[in-house]
């Protein structure tokens, strides 16, 4: 009888919907596909195999982890995502509520990190850049691949009508 206790397997296609990661960013859906693995249930780290995946984060998703965070005089938040990146509106409460906007993209920081990175920032008018630009850094990286329950790597980011979508590799091996 044979010490190997590794299951072959010749096509996974798996879905995850609600990957909810350690920030508080809900990741709607990710999609694995791959070929030719050897899982060892007994030692997960002597598995082989590789794949793609595709995540999306809807821009629904991105509101509601920006209006977790938001300061108390920041209200009324709106997030919607096109090609050209994430847009935020909301009011905030000076003596009377101003209305403030933002536009960001989410970037590939290295194969293992998601960043924001802020291209503008307003009130009224008058630049917030600095400011704004101080915050995200505290919430960078926004999601890292260590938080994937499986080893993947990122290699591009596409922002599209009402959807982020970040795609990569998966890496399964001894």
């Amino acid at each position: 009888m044979s010490s190997d206790s590794s299951v072959q397997i010749g096509k996974v296609t798996s879905t995850i919907e609600w990957l909810m990661t350690p920030v508080g960013l809900l990741i709607d859906l990710v999609e694995f596909e791959g070929e030719s693995w050897r899982l060892d249930p007994s030692a997960l780290e002597k598995s082989t195999g590789s794949g793609t995946f595709v995540a999306t984060v809807r821009a629904k998703s991105i509101e509601v982890f920006l209006e977790n965070l938001r300061p108390a005089d920041l209200y009324d938040i709106a997030v919607s995502v096109s090609q050209d990146g994430v847009y935020i509106e909301g009011k905030k409460q000076v003596i009377v509520p101003i209305p403030v906007n933002a536009h960001a993209v989410l970037e590939l920081a290295s194969p293992s990190e998601l960043s924001i990175r802020l291209i503008s920032a307003a009130a009224m008018g008058a630049g917030l850049k600095n400011l704004v630009s101080t915050q995200i850094e505290k919430m960078n990286p926004i999601v890292e691949a260590e938080m994937f329950p499986v080893p993947v790597v990122f290699e591009g980011v596409e922002h599209r009508d009402g959807e982020v979508i970040v795609r990569g590799s998966v890496r399964l091996s001894s």
